[in-house]
């Protein structure tokens, strides 16, 4: 199973876009995921990034801006 998590500023309405697009490109590749929103901004910092969003996969920080198309998800999932 894949942990993933969301980073993004609450006021941000694209995140369940994203957790649909998440699930939908785990579906067809049978992987496993438990999705996780962080919008704190302390608890975002830990990561490293200030870019928003961004994805946390198994601890690996992906910004979701420059990374986006299903595609690019299927390869975060691999």
């Amino acid at each position: 199973m894949k942990t993933i998590k969301i980073l993004h500023q609450s006021c941000c309405g694209v995140n369940p876009r994203i957790r649909k697009q998440i699930e939908k490109v785990a579906a067809e590749k049978n992987v496993e995921v438990a999705i996780q929103d962080v919008t704190d901004m302390i608890e975002t910092m830990q990561f490293g990034t200030t870019e928003f969003p961004s994805l946390v996969i198994d601890g690996k920080v992906f910004n979701y801006r420059q990374k986006n198309t299903d595609e690019d998800v299927a390869a975060m999932l691999a």
